[in-house]
């Protein structure tokens, strides 16, 4: 579909480069085609501002076109955020919150196993400590060796 100011015309893409399109368009659209202002083309999903660079009337009625591309209209996707994780993969990179999240999630969790009421009750306390302790103490020596 190419759009010309307010009017909406229905073409068959024929070919595209990295240039332009050479559209088809029918006969009983063909008389409507005005070179003037700027066109839009509708094509797989897509808006592009497009500028006419030759029309072909063949016998039959038909028209051919040749546009070149100016510039994307289509507007981009918007960027999902979560805060919490995701377990597929992301075809692309986006800065999001969620392994902050779902880390403060886990920090929090053998925060609790770690508490004088709860980790005593389920005898994990002392595990707790004993490996905060031996994180602690690995720092303090690497510090140590650095001041």
């Amino acid at each position: 579909m190419i759009r010309l100011g307010r009017r909406r015309i229905p073409v068959v893409v024929q070919e595209t480069s990295i240039d332009g399109f050479t559209l088809t368009v029918a006969a009983k659209y063909a008389s409507r085609i005005q070179i003037s202002g700027p066109w839009e083309l509708e094509y797989a999903d897509s808006r592009t501002e497009v500028h006419p660079q030759w029309i072909f009337n063949a016998p039959d009625g038909n028209a051919q076109l040749a546009v070149r591309r100016l510039r994307d209209l289509t507007k981009p996707d918007p960027i999902r955020s979560s805060w919490w994780p995701t377990f597929k993969r992301n075809r692309y990179k986006q800065s999001d919150n969620s392994t902050i999240a779902f880390g403060g999630l886990v920090l929090t969790f053998i925060a609790v196993l770690g508490l004088p009421g709860i980790g005593e009750k389920l005898g994990s306390a002392h595990y707790i400590r004993a490996g905060i302790l031996w994180v602690y103490n690995g720092i303090h020596m690497e510090l140590k060796n650095w001041w």
